[in-house]
């Protein structure tokens, strides 16, 4: 695509995201209490060595006047083969914008959640990181990992940010009234399914496939028609995720804070209530551990996903089915396109007619509080968050590359962009979804994609106080790490059907969560789930 061309596209997508972001602007945000930064985090910061020089009204920065600097972004997941090249197209851009240069750095999905915490307890010297309800943010946040942020600070460095959040971006992401991090602005729902080859499918004769014990028909055949084939595509990463989408996310539950930081879950369908249930009780969760034994000894399983952190299977053609989410399902279909024609890869939903919960604002971009380019970091999440050109690179790749705008196409009165992918599989695989400010529809999806991705992100949309909430740990600090610990030693045995007895060890595990405090972490987290519920009914 042509230069001239593509910034065309691009301006028109500026209006697409401020239309798509509606209001709330810097009127709202003022109303919210800004608290210095503490001073025992204070004490570690130094400011970017050149003031900033930022038009708020125009975002601009005069980059002539600022000192050269290397901003070193920690990501979750694995690089893709051309992150590369992308990044160095974003740095060009940044370089001219606000002289500085992105490191991005990755935290394999196979480690992450022991690597993250220990990037602040060594004082190792970084930026950028993201950070979500799942990925240790109020954790992170208490114990004065993150830089707290202030309105101020906001306005000075972040002005698009700040004209496009509403309000509630930042009173939901805050915690005790203090900004840590820049929000997603974008509605995030937990859309979840079984990929699966459907040119097997059809081999063996089966009609489509539309629930759980269907699929596990369609891995017998599987396993007994193609030899040398590794029915399912999981791993210790990804194990839980399964249960999550066939027994949480269909029960419309959503953890009340990450997966290894307590056990509650809590039902968003109804925002007039508060109900609180641990996942391990929740309606066929106990079959679900004796599903994930019944297909381990059957062979759909490898006994190298207990230590593996990515299987990778089904794009290699190892494997004929994987959980994921739609837009994941959609880039396999395209790539397989180009890569295997004769596959016909299909997306089986198991959400259909369900309602959808939100992680609210609570992923984003936060800070090291030991930065010494804070200014410019914030500087540099606004424009990748919310410049027309950076935005569409941190989230799409190279135009003309890996995707490219092709147009637009409006939904019950919203306009998003009509993406066409060109090698999408060749950039991603990290947490650049924090930059991800709107959905956009691809010209070449499978059958009925765009009509059940609109679906989940605005039909079967619900909102309940207790999305995005932060859990704080400090009254909790010694049994969250004590229960934390069990949770990661005995999850992935059980949800990979590792185990003899599945009843026994859940006994067993639960009994381990017990001894190791969770009676006071639940009693924390209902007594912070209670605050957050009635402050929220009685701002009403």
């Amino acid at each position: 695509m042509k230069k001239k061309k593509w910034m065309s596209l691009l301006l028109g997508a500026a209006l697409l995201f401020t239309a798509a972001c509606g209001g709330g602007g810097t009127d709202g945000a003022d109303g919210q209490a800004s608290k210095p930064a503490p001073e025992q985090t204070r004490e570690a910061v130094t400011e970017d060595t050149a003031p900033a020089d930022t038009d708020a009204a125009a975002g601009t920065v005069d980059a002539s006047q600022l000192e050269p600097v290397t901003l070193k972004f920690y990501f979750i997941g694995e690089p893709a083969k051309d992150n590369g090249l992308v990044f160095d197209e974003i740095n060009r851009l940044l370089k001219e914008k606000i002289n500085a240069e992105i490191e991005a750095v990755y935290l394999s999905w196979g480690d992450w959640d022991q690597r993250y915490p220990l990037l602040f307890t060594s004082g190792e010297e970084f930026d950028m990181i993201y950070t979500a309800d799942w990925a240790m943010y109020s954790e992170t946040a208490s114990k004065g990992g993150f830089y707290p942020l202030t309105m101020e600070m906001l306005e000075k460095n972040c002005p698009l940010t700040v004209a496009s959040l509403p309000e509630v971006a930042w009173s939901s992401s805050a915690i005790n009234d203090q900004y840590y991090l820049i929000p997603q602005n974008n509605y995030f729902s937990n859309h979840y399914g079984f990929m699966l080859r459907g040119d097997l499918r059809k081999k063996y004769g089966m009609d489509e496939i539309k629930t759980v014990d269907q699929m596990e028909e369609f891995m017998d055949q599987v396993l007994e028609n193609e030899p040398g084939m590794i029915p399912l595509d999981i791993s210790r990463d990804n194990a839980e995720m399964y249960m999550r989408a066939i027994v949480v996310y269909p029960a419309e539950h959503w953890y009340l804070a990450g997966e290894h930081t307590g056990v509650y879950t809590y039902d968003f369908t109804d925002p007039e209530k508060l109900e609180l249930t641990p996942f391990y009780e929740l309606p066929g969760y106990e079959e679900h551990l004796e599903r994930m034994v019944r297909w381990n000894r059957k062979g759909f399983l490898s006994k190298s996903d207990l230590t593996a952190a990515n299987a990778e299977r089904f794009d290699a053609g190892k494997s004929a089915v994987k959980i994921c989410n739609i837009t994941e399902a959609n880039t396999a279909w395209q790539t397989a396109k180009l890569n295997h024609p004769d596959w016909e890869v299909e997306y089986m939903s198991l959400l259909d007619d369900k309602m959808l919960g939100s992680t609210g604002y609570s992923q984003g971009v936060a800070f090291n509080a030991r930065s010494k380019n804070i200014d410019r970091a914030m500087m540099a999440a606004d424009l990748l968050g919310y410049d027309p050109e950076l935005n569409f690179l941190i989230n799409s790749g190279l135009p003309g590359v890996h995707n490219e705008i092709v147009g637009t196409q409006e939904y019950e009165g919203k306009e998003f962009l009509k993406i066409k992918g060109i090698r999408p599989d060749d950039y991603g695989g990290h947490s650049y979804y924090c930059f991800s400010n709107m959905p956009s529809i691809p010209t070449e999806s499978f059958e009925g994609y765009t009509e059940t991705m609109l679906s989940y992100f605005f039909d079967q949309a619900a909102h309940h106080p207790l999305d995005g909430m932060a859990f704080l740990t400090d009254n909790v600090t010694t049994e969250v790490a004590n229960t934390s610990n069990v949770l990661m030693e005995y999850l992935p045995v059980m949800y990979l059907g590792f185990e003899e007895d599945p009843k026994a060890t859940l006994e067993e595990f639960k009994q381990k969560l017990k001894d190791a405090g969770i009676d006071a972490v639940n009693a924390e987290m209902k007594r912070q789930a209670q605050a957050r519920f009635d402050a929220a009914k009685s701002a009403e």
